[in-house]
């Protein structure tokens, strides 16, 4: 079982990395592999609009998103995370949401359906809701699963801040756990449905 905190933010160690790692470690107790990966580690460029990917299956941008998306394809579980800009993710997320959710659609709904997500906003004050809730529209369009818990919020600004917030970080320990839970019970639904009727 394999599961990616995807991190949005583009200040590296900062609260939304600090708090994915927590969330990770809780899944890792659980007997899970994980990776945290920052979007912006890779060279994204905005999507275009195009559409050339619904007839071609790959998106014309020469850059890191494939690499990106088959990051993500080999996971059976995502956390993204991202801080609350201007009530809202950040930049890099939006592109990442954009170019990835895009070559998804355009090659069946089928690379993300049924894979398990859970969501976690930083801010300092506000912005959290609005935040979560633009990542959870992209897991639902691609056919995540979302579980209990799956929306965290947390309180931090100056790097470190966040775990000072004992809600926010148990809420991601929760979320973490939870994760590992949801993909077993997904798993064993799926092995179930194969499996052959008398």
């Amino acid at each position: 079982m394999r599961i990616v905190g995807l991190s949005g933010s583009p200040r590296v160690g900062g609260n939304t990395d600090l708090i994915l790692q927590e969330a990770l470690a809780a899944a890792k107790a659980e007997g899970a592999d994980v990776n945290l990966i920052r979007v912006s580690d890779y060279r994204l460029l905005p999507c275009s609009g195009c559409m050339s990917c619904f007839s071609t299956k790959k998106c014309v941008n020469e850059d890191d998103g494939e690499s990106l998306y088959q990051e993500i394809v080999k996971a059976d579980g995502i956390i993204m995370g991202s801080p609350s800009y201007f009530q809202g993710i950040t930049g890099q997320m939006k592109t990442f949401i954009d170019r990835v959710g895009f070559l998804a659609l355009a090659r069946g709904r089928k690379d993300f359906a049924e894979k398990v997500g859970g969501v976690i906003a930083v801010a300092r004050r506000s912005g959290v809701s609005s935040t979560c809730n633009q990542m959870i529209t992209f897991m639902t369009a691609v056919g995540m699963i979302i579980p209990s818990g799956g929306r965290v919020f947390a309180i931090g600004r100056e790097k470190g801040e966040v775990a000072k917030d004992q809600e926010g970080m148990d809420s991601a320990r929760h979320l973490g756990k939870m994760m590992v839970k949801t993909i077993t019970v997904a798993d064993s639904l799926r092995k179930s449905n194969n499996s052959p009727h008398p």
